[in-house]
C-alpha cells in the first residue's frame, strides 16, 4: 500500500527550503533526544592504582635524601609511610600486577623499612620520655641512659644512611615504575569500583573486629593499630572510585591511626624502661610510673572515640549504650615472640 499524500491525511509539508536555491537552504534542525537512563561506567583497576602508586614513589624519592643529607626531623617518618603505603597497596593488588614482581619488590622495600624502624622507634623513643613531666633530680639521675640511647640512635642512622646511598631502594623502585609502565596480561585487570568496595569493606570489617580488644592489651591495641592503617591506605588509594560514606573512613581510620599511635609509643617506651638494667630501681619506677600516666591519658582519648566515657577513672558506656564497658586495668606487657614477623 503507498503512502498517503500529505494533503490527503490533513496534513501540510513544513519543508522551508522547498523551491529555495541551494545557498539559501535552512539546515534542519536536530531534535533533542529525550534523556535516557545514567548508568555508571566501568573504570580499570589499574588506571585507578598506577596514578597513586606513581604519586607515593615521587613521594619517596623526595624522601630519600632528606634522610641521607638529615634535613629535618620528619624525614625518616615521611620515608617510612611512603614505603608503607606502597607495600599495603601492592599487597592489594598482587594478581592485576603479578604475584611474583610485587612480592619481590615488597620484599625489597621491606629490607629498608626494617632498617629505618629501628631507628624511627629510637627517634620516638627520645620524644616521648623528653615529654615527661619528671623532677631535676629523676632527669639527672635518667640522662646518662639516655646518652647511650642517643649514641644507639646515632649508629642506626648512619646504617641507614649507608643503606640508602648505596641504592638499596634504587632497585625495587626501577622496576616497579617498569611494572607500571608495562601493559597488564589479558584478563588480570579488574573492574575498580567492584574491587575497591570488596578491599575497603574487608579492612573495615578487620578494624571492627579488633575494635572489642582491651585497652590493656597492648598486642591488641597494636594490632588494631596496623588494622587501621591498612584501612586508610585503601581509602586514600581506591578512593575515586568508592561511594561516599566508604571515602569517609579515611577520616575515621586516621583519627584511630593517631590515637594508638600514642598508645603504642608509650607501650614501646614502657617495655624498654623495664628491660634496661642501666637504670636503677629507683628511676625506672619513677619513669615507669610517669609512662604510665601519659599512657592512661591517650588510654582515655581512644576509649572517648570509640564511645565510652571515663568517669573517676573508670570506664563507662554512654547513657543510650547497653553495651558492656571494657574495665580499667594497666596495660599488660606484650609477650616476647620467637620469630617476629615483617613489619607492614
Amino acid at each position: 500500500m503507498s503512502p498517503a499524500h500529505p494533503k490527503a491525511s490533513g496534513r501540510v509539508s513544513k519543508d522551508k527550503n522547498r523551491g529555495k536555491p541551494k545557498s539559501e537552504a535552512v539546515a534542519p534542525v536536530a531534535e533533542t533526544p529525550a534523556p535516557g537512563p545514567t548508568f555508571v561506567v566501568e573504570a580499570s583497576l589499574a588506571s585507578i592504582v598506577v596514578p597513586k602508586l606513581n604519586t607515593w614513589l615521587d613521594d619517596l624519592a623526595d624522601a630519600i635524601p632528606r634522610v641521607i643529607h638529615q634535613r629535618d626531623g620528619e624525614a625518616v617518618h615521611d620515608l617510612r609511610v611512603s614505603l608503607r603505603r606502597i607495600r599495603s597497596l601492592l599487597r592489594m593488588v598482587r594478581p592485576v600486577f603479578g604475584r611474583f614482581h610485587v612480592g619481590r619488590i615488597r620484599a625489597e622495600m621491606q629490607r629498608t623499612a626494617a632498617a629505618t624502624g629501628a631507628l624511627r622507634d629510637e627517634e620516638v623513643l627520645e620524644e616521648t620520655l623528653q615529654a615527661l613531666d619528671l623532677g631535676a633530680p629523676h632527669r639527672k639521675a635518667l640522662a646518662p641512659w639516655l646518652r647511650t640511647r642517643a649514641d644507639r640512635e646515632s649508629e642506626l642512622r648512619a646504617e641507614v644512611i649507608r643503606l640508602l646511598s648505596s641504592g638499596a631502594l634504587e632497585a625495587p623502585r626501577a622496576e616497579l615504575r617498569a611494572l607500571l609502565i608495562l601493559p597488564l596480561r589479558p584478563g588480570r585487570d579488574k573492574e575498580a569500583h567492584r574491587f575497591a568496595r570488596r578491599v575497603v569493606l574487608e579492612a573495615q570489617s578487620q578494624v571492627e573486629a579488633l575494635r572489642t580488644a582491651d585497652v590493656a592489651d597492648v598486642q591488641g591495641m597494636h594490632d588494631l593499630r596496623i588494622a587501621c592503617k591498612r584501612l586508610r591506605y585503601a581509602v586514600e588509594a581506591l578512593g575515586p572510585v568508592l561511594p561516599p560514606e566508604l571515602r569517609a573512613w579515611v577520616h575515621v581510620a586516621a583519627t584511630f591511626q593517631k590515637v594508638l599511635g600514642h598508645l603504642h609509643d608509650h607501650d614501646v617506651a614502657l617495655e624498654t624502661v623495664r628491660d634496661a638494667p642501666e637504670l636503677s630501681e629507683a628511676t625506672r619506677a619513677v619513669v615507669t610510673e610517669a609512662l604510665s600516666k601519659k599512657r592512661a591519658h591517650h588510654a582515655e582519648h581512644y576509649l572517648a572515640e570509640v564511645g565510652f566515657a571515663v568517669v573517676g577513672g573508670e570506664v563507662a558506656a554512654p547513657a543510650e549504650e547497653t553495651r558492656e564497658a571494657p574495665p580499667v586495668k594497666p596495660p599488660r606487657r606484650r609477650a616476647p615472640r620467637k620469630s617476629p614477623g615483617p613489619k607492614t
